[in-house]
């Protein structure tokens, strides 16, 4: 569950070897955050965008390493409350054995991360009470992005391939009146009326056969792209807003399967890229070294691209062996950023003109005949359709689970620990989670704006912040109670000077994008 409620630690479901594990997270950071990407990039630039890429890329890495610290001091507390609490019962009862004051065979390193604790669980162990309330305003409303943006993306990219260019057949009829040509065609219907050059007398006439390009959607030139977007909108809502009323879990099945459209799609753009290329066709002029303007979107942007620290406990805890856990986390971020740059530099070389969402730049809407490149177009075209359709669901679930959550710390004074209410946790829970991204998606069909919002804002919460303090609080709780931190998954980086460089440059970025919005605004071009 992607930033996790509050609740008891888990057992792992299942084990899986460090190579599993390495493409599980390479499978979670690659998604529709990638898709927006290319754009991104050429707007801030080929030097700069360069840059700015690897940079985040190293501080997400970076932030990773403090949930990996987090989560082993998770552990820590656990095992030694526990024990604390076994020798504070030994003292009050002299006829229990001293055996019990050892832990089982096996748990006898206090950070070996064995059970899962979720961010929630982690922020509720190490957090102050407001520090808890923060946390879930902030994961709520990245998931509250995180819909908005799927529910945008998937009817704009049925919209795209419903909506094409046709060439319509017509008949211009040349005829000295209108009178004439009625009475040569007997109808009006995709005929031109032209007069005849010359000085005829009006009884000559003649016709030929033109042709025109029309944009028709759903066949018809009646329908605008935006009725047809609001359509496939209206569709996306009655077939995957339902499924939040009920509890649902993604399948193993269902992984696999989004994962292997996922990465077909993503080697399928940088290969007919390239192709294009090798054939000639090539991006009339080149993005610019460095376009300054461009800066906080592609900061926005990537961060969403590379945001996996919400579900990294759910990742990490069933490996078999936590050993060179980092190194392994670091050759997936490599191999990422490797992927991300040949997406991007091959889209700015490629396309001149790019869409907000990539896929569709390889999608030819005047194809009159099916070829293999038309048939890969539509592939790519819908594949955000399918595999952000199975996504929808689990995330909305997850966001009301989370809003539950929110609204318990909020309300535990007045009502207690106890369950809501069943209308409220079926009815208006749901409602809560879903009503405000459709709402934005009636509103916008912009998907880069909203994935640079959402990474820029809470998403600079989930893949700074929150990292960060739980790693330090976590450090802090145990040491306060216990006098020893001896984690062995404590990050290279956990040290005041990092600490304090990272908190800067959140600070920094929080002020040139909440600037560079306001100025949007102030021109009226912000969404």
């Amino acid at each position: 569950m992607a930033g996790g409620a509050a609740g008891s630690p888990q057992e792992p479901d299942g084990q899986y070897s460090s190579v599993f594990a390495f493409a599980y997270i390479f499978n979670l950071v690659i998604g529709v955050g990638a898709l927006a990407l290319p754009l991104a990039f050429t707007q801030a630039g080929l030097v700069l965008g360069t840059l700015l890429i690897i940079t985040l890329a190293f501080m997400s890495f970076l932030t990773t390493s403090y949930v990996v610290e987090a989560m082993a001091a998770a552990n820590a507390y656990y095992i030694l409350k526990e024990r604390k609490e076994r020798r504070a019962l030994t003292r009050e009862n002299s006829d229990i054995q001293k055996p019990a004051l050892v832990l089982p065979l096996g748990e006898s390193d206090e950070y070996e991360i064995r059970k899962k604790y979720e961010l929630g669980t982690m922020a509720n162990m190490f957090y102050h009470p407001i520090g808890i309330v923060l946390y879930y305003v902030c994961i709520c409303v990245y998931l509250y992005g995180d819909l908005a943006i799927y529910a945008v993306t998937i009817p704009k990219s049925m919209q795209q391939v419903l909506c094409s260019e046709r060439k319509i057949e017509r008949e211009v009829v040349m005829a000295s009146s209108v009178s004439n040509a009625t009475q040569i065609n007997g109808y009006f219907t995709d005929v031109y009326y032209e007069p005849e050059s010359g000085s005829g007398s009006g009884s000559g006439s003649g016709s030929s056969v033109t042709y025109e390009t029309r944009h028709m959607c759903f066949g018809s030139t009646a329908i605008s792209d935006t009725h047809t977007y609001y359509i496939c909108l209206a569709v996306t809502v009655l077939l995957l807003c339902p499924w939040t009323f009920f509890n649902l879990t993604r399948s193993k099945y269902l992984q696999l399967f989004t994962t292997i459209l996922r990465n077909v799609a993503f080697v399928l753009m940088i290969l007919l890229a390239i192709v294009d290329m090798a054939q000639g066709h090539r991006a009339e002029p080149l993005p610019p070294p460095a376009r300054f303007k461009g800066f906080p979107v592609l900061f926005g942007v990537s961060i969403y691209s590379f945001m996996c620290q919400h579900s990294l406990p759910g990742m990490i805890t069933p490996m078999k062996t936590k050993k060179n856990l980092l190194w392994m986390i670091f050759s997936d971020f490599a191999l990422i950023l490797f992927a991300y740059l040949l997406l991007t530099l091959t889209g700015a070389f490629r396309f001149s003109n790019l869409e907000d969402i990539y896929t569709l730049n390889f999608f030819n809407s005047s194809a009159t005949r099916v070829t293999l490149r038309v048939f890969l177009g539509y592939y790519l075209a819908l594949f955000p359709v399918f595999t952000l359709s199975t996504n929808f669901p689990i995330i909305s679930i997850t966001l009301r689970e989370n809003l539950k959550a929110l609204f318990r710390v909020l309300l535990k004074k007045w009502r207690g620990d106890g369950e809501f209410h069943f209308v409220v946790s079926r009815i208006v829970f749901p409602l809560l989670a879903i009503i405000p991204p459709i709402l934005i998606a009636f509103a916008t069909r912009n998907v880069e704006a909203l994935v640079s919002v959402t990474g820029s804002f809470p998403g600079v919460g989930v893949q700074y912040i929150i990292p960060l303090t739980l790693a330090i609080a976590g450090r802090n709780v145990i040491m306060k109670e216990f006098s020893t931190y001896d984690n062995k998954h404590k990050s290279k980086f956990s040290n005041v000077p990092v600490f304090i460089f990272v908190s800067v440059w959140t600070a920094v970025s929080f002020v040139l994008i909440i600037v560079d919005d306001a100025l949007k605004i102030k021109d009226g071009h912000f969404i």
